[in-house]
C-alpha cells in the first residue's frame, strides 16, 4: 500500500480527496514531530508559570476571567470537551468526518497547537485502522467547528462512537478490540481539539470537487443543446482567439469546441439564426465567472490547509503563545457565496434554454419535443425546472453577515460558514437535476431533428443518455427518467470534458 507523510504544510485538497477515498496509509515527518514536541515542551512551561494565558490556565468565552489550577487541569480540558458537545442532526458521514479527521492531525504538525504527542500519535493510528469518529454538524457559527470536533475530543478520551468496519460502533469497545490507549487530556488538549475550522476545511474541498464535476457536465450538456437548436459557435470561437490565456473564458470556450469536435455546427455550417438567445449565446462568459469562483475559494481552501487556525497559537521561534484571529472564515464564506451565486446564473440559463427546447416557434420542431399529436411531449416538466431554480436563487441570498453577538458580546461577529457550505450542497443537487431536465430535453430533440454528426464529446453523452433512458415516443414518467439521469450526473462526469483543475490543487 502506497504510504503519504504529512509534514503539517504542504497537503493539498486532492491529496485529502485521495487519501480518504483510497484509504492511504499515513506516516509523519520526523521534522514536523519535532515540531511538535518543542510547541508542547512550551506549553507545558508556560503551565508551570504565573502567566495567564487563554484555555491553558484560564477558562474560555466570557470565563476567560477565571483562573485554572495545575491539578484541575485534567478535569478542565475534560470538561471543555463535554460543555462543546452542542452539535445536532444527522452525523456527519464518514468519508467527510475522516478528512476532517486528516486535516486536524495534519495541523497539529505544524507546531503551533502545542498538543500533546499522545494524541497526535492516536489520531495517526486511527486514520491508520479506519477508525473515525462520529460527529454532528450542526452548531458552528463560522469561527471555528467546536461543537463538532468536540465529539473528535470524546473519540479521543475514549468515550463516543466510531465508524468502524463499516458500523458505527462504541469508541471503548474498538479501542480495548484494536489495543489503543485514549489519551488523557493534559494543558491546552481541549482548546487545541476544538478550536478549528478542519470541517469546514473537508466540506469546502468535498464541494469544489463536487462542483467541478457538475461543471464538466454542464458544458457538455450545453454542447448537445446547442446541436439540438442548430446554434451558434462563433461566440467560442471568438474567445478562442481573444480570450487571455488562462482566464475562465478561454477554458470554457476550449471545453465546448472539445466537445463539439467533429460536430455538423462546425466547419462553415449554415445557420438560420445570427443570433442565439442570450441563454445559449452569453454562456461562455457566464460559466466563466463560475469557473473564476471556484478558482478564488480553490487558492483561499489550499492555503488554509497550510496556515494554522489555533488560538491561542505558540510561536515556536518566539516561545509564546498568542493571541490570534486565524480562525476566522470570512474569505471562505465570501468565495462560497460568490460560487453559490455563479451556480443560481447559470441554473437559470439552464431553465431558459429547457423552455426554448419546448418553444417550436424557436426550435422548428414539435411543440414540447412531442413525437406525434397524441403527446403531451416535455410542457409539465418545466415546472419541476422552474421550482428548482427558485429554490437556487431562494438558498443565494447572502448568509454570510447574518449573526448574533453571543456569549455576552464577546464573539461579536461571525460567517456561517457551514451553512452556507450546507446553501451550496443544496444547490449542487438541485442543479444536478436541472441539467438532467435539460439533457433529457436536449437528446429528445436531436433525435427529432435528425442532426449529425454530433461532436465526439456530444455524441459520447447522447449514446450515454439513450443507454439510461429511451426516445419518448409516447408520454411516460419522466420522473423515472429525470431521477436516473441526476443520479448518473452525481456519480460520474459524462463525457470526455475534464473537470476543472486549478493550479492551486
Amino acid at each position: 500500500m502506497q504510504t503519504f507523510t504529512l509534514t503539517g504544510f504542504d497537503l493539498k485538497p486532492r491529496e485529502v480527496l485521495r487519501i480518504v477515498r483510497e484509504n492511504l496509509k499515513l506516516e509523519i515527518d520526523s521534522t514536523a514531530l519535532q515540531r511538535a514536541k518543542k510547541a508542547r515542551q512550551i506549553v507545558l512551561k508556560k503551565a508551570q508559570g504565573t502567566e495567564k494565558i487563554y484555555g491553558l490556565n484560564t477558562g474560555v468565552g466570557q470565563n476567560k476571567d477565571q483562573l485554572i489550577s495545575i491539578d484541575a487541569i485534567e478535569k478542565f480540558n475534560r470538561n471543555l470537551i463535554y460543555s462543546h458537545l452542542v452539535a445536532i442532526g444527522a452525523p456527519v458521514s464518514e468519508i467527510q468526518a475522516r478528512a476532517t479527521l486528516l486535516i486536524k492531525l495534519n495541523s497539529f504538525l505544524r507546531g503551533n497547537s502545542g498538543v500533546s504527542l499522545e494524541i497526535i500519535l492516536l489520531m495517526l493510528e486511527m486514520l491508520n485502522r479506519q477508525i473515525t469518529p462520529v460527529m454532528k454538524a450542526t452548531s458552528s457559527i463560522g469561527e471555528s467547528d467546536l461543537g463538532t470536533l468536540a465529539f473528535l475530543g470524546l473519540v479521543l478520551i475514549g468515550e463516543g462512537e466510531v465508524y468502524y468496519q463499516g458500523k458505527i460502533q462504541a469508541t471503548k469497545q474498538v479501542f480495548e478490540q484494536e489495543k489503543l490507549i485514549a489519551t488523557v487530556l493534559g494543558p491546552k488538549d481541549g482548546l487545541s481539539i476544538v478550536s478549528s475550522n478542519a470541517y469546514s476545511q473537508a466540506l469546502s474541498i468535498f464541494v469544489i470537487d463536487e462542483t467541478e464535476r457538475l461543471l464538466a457536465n454542464m458544458e457538455l450538456i450545453y454542447s448537445l443543446t446547442l446541436e439540438a437548436i442548430d446554434g451558434n459557435v462563433t461566440p467560442f470561437l471568438c474567445y478562442r482567439k481573444s480570450a487571455p490565456e488562462n482566464s475562465g473564458y478561454l477554458q470554457v470556450a476550449e471545453k465546448i469546441l472539445a466537445n463539439l469536435t467533429g460536430s455538423y455546427l462546425i466547419d462553415n455550417h449554415y445557420r438560420k439564426s445570427m443570433q442565439d438567445p442570450l441563454s445559449f449565446r452569453n454562456f461562455p462568459s457566464v460559466a466563466a465567472s463560475l469557473y473564476d469562483a471556484l478558482d478564488y475559494l480553490s487558492q483561499i481552501v489550499s492555503t488554509h490547509l497550510t496556515i494554522s487556525d489555533e488560538n491561542p497559537y505558540v510561536d515556536l521561534e518566539r516561545e509564546e503563545i498568542l493571541s490570534t484571529c486565524y480562525y476566522d472564515t470570512t474569505s471562505s464564506a465570501l468565495a462560497l457565496e460568490m460560487v453559490n451565486t455563479s451556480l443560481s446564473q447559470l441554473a437559470r440559463m439552464s431553465v431558459f434554454r429547457i423552455i426554448k427546447l419546448g418553444d417550436s416557434n424557436f426550435t422548428d420542431l414539435p411543440r414540447f419535443l412531442a413525437a406525434n399529436e397524441q403527446m403531451l411531449g416535455f410542457q409539465t416538466l418545466q415546472k419541476t425546472a422552474a421550482r428548482l431554480e427558485v429554490q437556487i436563487n431562494d438558498l443565494t441570498n447572502t448568509t454570510a453577515n447574518n449573526f448574533y453577538p453571543i456569549s455576552s458580546g464577546i464573539e461579536d461577529y461571525a460567517t456561517n460558514l457551514l451553512l452556507v457550505l450546507s446553501k451550496t450542497s443544496q444547490i449542487l443537487s438541485y442543479f444536478n437535476y436541472i441539467l438532467a431536465i435539460e439533457g433529457l430535453s436536449a437528446a429528445q430533440a436531436i433525435d427529432l431533428r435528425k442532426v449529425k454528426p454530433l461532436g465526439i464529446g456530444s455524441q459520447q453523452l447522447y449514446s450515454t443518455l439513450r443507454k439510461l433512458v429511451p426516445f419518448l415516443d409516447s408520454d411516460y414518467n419522466l420522473s423515472e427518467l429525470v431521477e436516473k439521469i441526476a443520479s448518473e450526473l452525481i456519480a460520474n462526469s459524462l463525457g470526455i470534458a475534464a473537470s476543472f483543475d486549478a493550479a492551486q490543487l
